[in-house]
């Protein structure tokens, strides 16, 4: 329950992200995230029992819970198309060489020495948050049309494509800029219009993908899991920190192959290396528990879970958090995140709950066939669903939504420069 008490707690802090992001800023709901979190280590070096440990992780959870939510807006709203997929990837990166460092920690040290050495990275997140000024777009759906240029050319410099970028930014949103409507009648217009509802559809399946591949199963349970597929052959932490390090190194290549690489490719890939290594882990373990793997050969499930760690951490974990940052308008980009965040808060609570039963049950050979099995089935609706994002501003994924084709984009884009020039 220690271990799965963080889906719930994220629940409430992505509850309160929308509104934090909408009212307060980006910038802001980054901040404040990084307090709670700080709190939580707090209260776990001074833990003096289940109590204490259970309210520090319900801490942490509210923290990551904002951070789920703003980390990949603010992310996709600071970028430039060109290297977005890079900067969304670092997310992923994050998640990996946090996993590494803390298992080091926590290898190396006394654990209330290592929650004081994990806690302080917040301390250094907070000054680096603090540095940067707003996202663009969201001073521009304010109004703040100065403050969001100054903003935009802080991030992106002054060139002929940015300055294009920009006033198309500032001249979509002087359209959106009407007077405000009843809050019913908002979100009753919000939930018709394909540009809201089919982003959110398709992040309920990349975050069920994302929480159905062991995501956060694995670095919850992952001494058992590999004491399991080892059969006992490795040193259990010895095991961990081999899936730190290629977790690590994959999210390392992660970052360069998704800016390189069509999103959708990338992803499929993932899912496709995922799955198949799965099913022959699962298929190795069979075979052992069978007796047909000799003993000098009990270790041989773990290269192919080792190829899993490497397919999932490559597509499956960078490329929902990418998604996550392009695909919701800015109308309604607060909002999304955090529906979409809210259902993978929920998953991760089931997920994490339910996977130690599931071991029990049906061993780790039948866990790694379910979640191989439920991995190709979101695989293959997101093959229909999902578009392409690579390359595209975030104004031209909200015009696909909406059903307006390529050159009707363009022909907008080349009408607002027009109407600047005319008002010019």
């Amino acid at each position: 329950f220690t271990a799965s008490i963080l889906g719930l707690a994220l629940i409430s802090g992505i509850l309160v992200a929308p509104f934090s992001l909408q009212k307060l800023g980006r910038k802001l709901t980054n901040q404040l995230s990084t307090l709670p979190a700080m709190g939580g280590w707090a209260l776990l070096v001074a833990a003096k029992g289940p109590a204490a440990l259970l309210a520090s992780r319900s801490l942490q959870g509210f923290a990551m819970g904002l951070q789920a939510a703003a980390a990949p807006v603010t992310i996709a709203e600071y970028s430039s198309p060109k290297y977005r997929g890079a900067f969304l990837a670092t997310i992923a990166f994050s998640f990996a060489s946090g996993m590494l460092v803390a298992h080091i920690f926590g290898t190396l040290l006394y654990w209330r020495t290592a929650a004081v050495a994990c806690g302080s990275f917040y301390v250094v997140s907070l000054i680096l948050i603090s540095i940067p000024p707003e996202t663009p777009p969201y001073l521009a759906s304010k109004g703040k049309n100065n403050e969001c240029r100054k903003s935009f050319r802080w991030f992106r410099g002054g060139d002929e494509d940015s300055e294009k970028e920009l006033e198309v930014l500032l001249n979509s949103q002087k359209k959106k800029l009407t007077p405000k409507v009843a809050q019913f009648t908002f979100y009753r217009q919000m939930v018709t219009k394909p540009e809201f509802y089919k982003p959110t559809v398709i992040m309920m399946f990349m975050f069920v993908l994302f929480q159905i591949s062991g995501m956060t199963v694995v670095p919850s349970y992952t001494v058992p899991m590999m004491e399991e597929v080892s059969g006992g052959t490795i040193e259990a932490y010895t095991s961990m920190l081999m899936v730190d390090v290629v977790r690590f190194i994959t999210a390392v290549i992660a970052c360069v192959v998704v800016n390189k690489l069509r999103r959708r490719t990338v992803l499929f890939l993932g899912i496709v290396i995922s799955v198949v290594s799965l099913l022959t882990a699962a298929l190795l373990l069979y075979l052992r528990d069978l007796g047909y793997i000799p003993e000098r050969y009990k270790w041989t499930p773990v290269v192919p879970t080792l190829f899993y760690i490497f397919g999932k951490t490559l597509g499956i974990l960078p490329i929902p958090w990418a998604i996550a940052g392009e695909i919701f308008p800015l109308a309604y980009r607060s909002i999304g995140s955090g529906i979409s965040g809210m259902f993978l808060s929920i998953m991760f609570f089931v997920v994490v709950k339910t996977a130690p039963t599931s071991f029990r049950q049906i061993g780790i050979n039948g866990t790694f066939c379910v979640y191989g099995i439920c991995i190709a089935i979101c695989g293959i609706f997101l093959y229909f669903l999902l578009p392409e994002t690579k390359g595209k501003t975030l104004y031209e994924i909200e015009c696909h939504f909406r059903g307006e084709k390529e050159k009707d984009v363009c022909e907008r884009d080349m009408m607002l420069e027009l109407q600047k020039v005319e008002e010019g």
